[in-house]
């Protein structure tokens, strides 16, 4: 739309870095060097997603987290220099806690909710839980060794020590 405007007399585009002023008055060799300098960005750009996904795909296949860590987690540096995940020694009990109680079938989300909130499970960013997040941590798989890759809406099974079994999580089905 910019180049339309600029070949138009509209505006004039200038990049400093090429030294090009894109405009009306553009030759042909002018037209063709923009050209090829648009195929080469898109180009690169498009090698850079390339590489992006190829390096997530290896994290995933190593069964690795791409993505933030679900609540229960937290975010550590590995001693390899690689960033890791472990179970929150302040919320990790709370959340095996929650599944224990729903698997009992003598607690609704509303009463575990507000179980939660008296065992002082909170946010991370230190909110009451709701109870849709409450139904969401019922829901997370990860929990018990899978994880879940939205982008790619596939589940892959991960590295990381586990909070609750399949048992459980599938009795909280």
């Amino acid at each position: 739309e910019l180049y339309e405007k600029a070949v138009s007399d509209e505006i004039e585009l200038h990049f400093v870095s090429d030294g090009q002023v894109i405009s009306s008055q553009m030759s042909a060799v002018e037209k063709f060097q923009f050209g090829m300098s648009l195929g080469l960005a898109k180009y690169y750009s498009d090698a850079i997603s390339d590489n992006v996904r190829r390096a997530f795909e290896q994290k995933r296949r190593k069964g690795e987290v791409t993505g933030r860590c679900v609540l229960g987690y937290i975010n550590i540096d590995g001693f390899d220099g690689n960033k890791s995940l472990k179970p929150d020694p302040r919320r990790a009990h709370l959340i095996v806690k929650i599944f224990e109680l729903y698997a009992s079938g003598l607690y609704s989300i509303k009463t575990i909710q507000e179980k939660a909130t008296e065992l002082g499970l909170r946010s991370r960013a230190n909110k009451v839980l709701t109870k849709s997040t409450i139904e969401r941590i019922l829901n997370e798989t990860f929990y018990y060794g899978t994880a879940y890759s939205k982008k790619y809406n596939s589940y892959y099974p991960h590295k990381y020590e586990t909070l609750i079994s399949k048992t459980l999580f599938d009795k909280c089905q």
